[in-house]
């Protein structure tokens, strides 16, 4: 019978054998006291709740990151840079939920740079997924060595040698985790939605919003449109937690949504048009990225030509606006 009961929890909970024996012992051998109790052995999820000064520009910012060391996942980065330093005034012992609530509420204040906040949290989602086990297997350990490393890496994106990043870390369990994210408003729950542009799942859990893409006279025939190139989206989902997402992102105003220059990650053809036929009838799905965790699904009719940016192959690399920014300062200098 115990036999049973191990295997039935390890099926249920994806534990190990050993993690569903200890949970079963602890519990009088009920399983359904069991299941409640496997999120709770084991603290695997670590939040590190960060502030960043960049001292040569007066830039100030927040940093948030989730992993889960056991799966040595990313499950959530966000990330906020602003020209006003009372983004920094909030305490790094907030829970990481509160700390995360402030980080958004901070991307309404004048003078918060959407844009530049988007690629810190590309960039830092990115260093870690391409980071090795050790990295995950450290935070549990007490090393600091994640602090250096981020802060090297945000020194070299936003060009800075004198780069402050102070980091809190916590260490939750699976279970608090989850309660957590259980207290936050039912649109954000809906962070769960599925991860995919047709059938293709993600590794993390991500929010799909209903988008439109801008033309342009002048611009890019859909049908040339590639990953990496930047294109100019307005976020047309009803739904409260997309128009809430709009004005983090800085896509809506007081007369409806404003398009935002977000990159193209996924390109999917064969999207028919209604009512249309013969070869030209075909057309594109686009997802892009607004942030590591909330991307924007639209349909690119054949034939419609595109606001869109990208490096072109007979010109010069484009200049990041880091440093175009920079550069211009020195210049003036």
């Amino acid at each position: 019978m115990i036999p049973d009961k191990i295997a039935l929890l390890m099926e249920e909970t994806g534990c190990d054998k050993g993690e569903a024996e200890l949970a079963l012992e602890m519990c009088g051998y009920v399983v359904e006291e069991a299941v409640k109790a496997i999120p709770r052995l084991h603290k695997s999820i670590v939040v590190l709740k960060g502030r960043l000064i960049h001292p040569e520009r007066n830039l100030f910012g927040l940093l948030l990151v989730v992993l889960n060391v056991k799966s040595r996942s990313v499950l959530r980065t966000r990330a906020v840079l602003s020209y006003n330093p009372a983004v920094c005034a909030v305490s790094l012992d907030k829970d990481w939920f509160e700390f995360e609530k402030f980080l958004y509420g901070c991307r309404l204040w004048e003078g918060s740079l959407p844009a530049e906040s988007l690629e810190i949290e590309h960039a830092v989602a990115a260093h870690l997924r391409a980071a090795d086990a050790g990295v995950f297997d450290a935070q549990l350990s007490g090393a600091d060595s994640v602090q250096a490393d981020l802060g090297a890496m945000l020194g070299r994106l936003l060009r800075s040698g004198g780069l402050a990043l102070r980091l809190k870390k916590d260490v939750l369990d699976l279970g608090q985790f989850h309660s957590l994210k259980a207290a936050a408003p039912s649109g954000r729950a809906e962070a769960s939605s599925r991860a995919v542009v047709r059938g293709r799942p993600k590794p993390d859990e991500i929010l799909i919003l209903r988008v439109a893409l801008e033309e342009d006279a002048a611009g890019v025939p859909a049908e040339q449109l590639r990953a990496g190139d930047l294109v100019a989206a307005r976020i047309t989902d009803n739904r409260d937690i997309a128009k809430y997402l709009a004005k983090l992102f800085g896509g809506h105003s007081d007369q409806g949504p404003l398009p935002i220059m977000v990159p193209v990650e996924a390109i999917e053809a064969g999207c028919a048009q209604a009512g249309a036929s013969g070869p030209g009838a075909g057309g594109l799905l686009v997802r892009v990225r607004f942030s590591a965790g909330v991307c924007g699904d639209a349909e690119a009719p054949a034939g419609s030509l595109l606001r869109v940016e990208r490096n072109l192959a007979s010109a010069p690399e484009k200049v990041s606006w880091w440093r175009k920014f920079f550069g211009a300062s020195r210049g003036a200098a």
